[in-house]
């Protein structure tokens, strides 16, 4: 009864400790994420809309001086 009583012990405790070491994984992957920017640098989280394509039978304007 003891030997069951220790082999449960031990697989809790090496279940708590891969766990643990998962879980410290993940938190140091998420501040490297977050902190890759250098000191300064900027970055641009904005995707333009795209612009909808001219038929055929429309031209795209072009402004022009009138030269004399």
């Amino acid at each position: 009864m003891k030997d069951i009583f220790y082999t449960l012990v031990v697989v809790w405790l090496v279940w708590r400790i891969l766990n643990s070491v998962n879980s410290h994984r993940a938190k140091k992957a998420s501040q490297q994420q977050t902190t890759t920017k250098k000191e300064g640098e900027t970055t641009v989280n904005f995707v333009p809309p795209k612009r909808k394509n001219p038929s055929d039978d429309e031209g795209e304007y072009v402004d022009y001086e009138e030269i004399k």
